[in-house]
């Protein structure tokens, strides 16, 4: 998924695998975290994702490489969709106001002049997406704003593991379809929507600071300095937190325990906030009796 921005969005980014930053200075060995869950004949591993991420950023090595080598199944938030144009259905569906409103409608005369000017120095024509769902709107204005600042998702996380299952032959699946990912984000409150379109048009800089520190901290696989930045983050919007976070990984840690009843090696691969914060996949696996161990490398 594609996201909306500034601090009330970063978390939901990172939560759903979207991140991007300024480049690194020079070549970077990165080191995220990865945890590990088995039982006697299933072992599966938990690997948080950065969609977008500088090309010299090398992180597809050692304990990572070595766990996705082992594993027969890759399992994603969402299966890869090589044919954008598919989603076309969906967009109506969910990304179209049901009642016509505009977002001239849904915002102040002065933040609506803001946010066309703002649409208009990323490359977006704003009366063309008038129609469209505030979250819809957002996610493509962040998409097109980091990818003239030179980031490609053919960097990121799981376009990188889905090339490689794909050419090792691995099972592909996944948590969700497209229609439930959209289906979740048009179910967050108009009111938090409202508050990443009006930051976008102020704080786009601020936005790009603090989502470099958080691919740092990526990087560095400081998992619990990621949960802590995210959940500040997050308190802006609770509820899009419940419906993107919380609610998500309580169904993703009951479909892991199922998952633990047939043998295998599984590597799943979502987004870096699901892995981090009280409500952790992790911390609920543990809740239920799971041992989720670490893997330090």
């Amino acid at each position: 998924m594609k996201i909306r921005l500034k601090k009330s969005l970063v978390a939901v980014a990172a939560a759903c695998g979207l991140m991007a930053a300024p480049a690194f200075a020079k070549p970077t060995d990165a080191d995220p975290a990865l945890w590990v869950m088995r039982d006697a004949d299933t072992t599966i591993y938990l690997f948080g994702t950065v969609h977008l991420l500088p090309k010299d950023l090398a992180w597809f090595d050692e304990a990572i490489a070595d766990a996705f080598n082992s594993s027969d199944e890759l399992k994603l938030e969402l299966l890869p969709v090589d044919n954008p144009a598919s989603l076309a259905p969906l967009v109506m569906k969910y990304a179209m106001d049901p009642n016509g409103r505009t977002m001239a409608q849904r915002l102040s005369k002065e933040d609506h002049a803001s946010y066309v000017k703002a649409l208009s120095e990323i490359g977006l024509p704003a009366d063309q997406l008038e129609p469209l769902e505030p979250w819809f709107i957002g996610l493509q204005a962040v998409a097109l704003m980091y990818a003239k600042a030179g980031y490609d998702p053919t960097s990121g996380g799981e376009q990188i593991l889905t090339e490689a299952a794909r050419k090792a032959g691995k099972t592909i699946t996944a948590f969700e379809t497209p229609e439930q990912q959209f289906a979740m984000l048009d179910a967050t409150p108009e009111a938090e929507q409202l508050v990443g379109v009006r930051d976008l048009t102020k704080r786009r800089e601020e936005a790009l600071l603090l989502i470099s520190k958080m691919i740092e901290q990526w990087a560095r696989g400081d998992a619990e300095g990621t949960g802590r930045l995210m959940n500040e983050e997050m308190k802006q919007t609770p509820e899009t937190a419940r419906i993107l976070l919380t609610e998500r990984n309580v169904r993703w840690a009951a479909e892991l325990i199922d998952r633990l009843s047939r043998p295998g090696v599984v590597f799943v691969a979502v987004g870096a906030g699901h892995l981090t914060g009280e409500n952790s996949v992790q911390n609920l696996l543990t809740k239920h009796g799971i041992k989720v161990e670490r893997v330090r490398y």
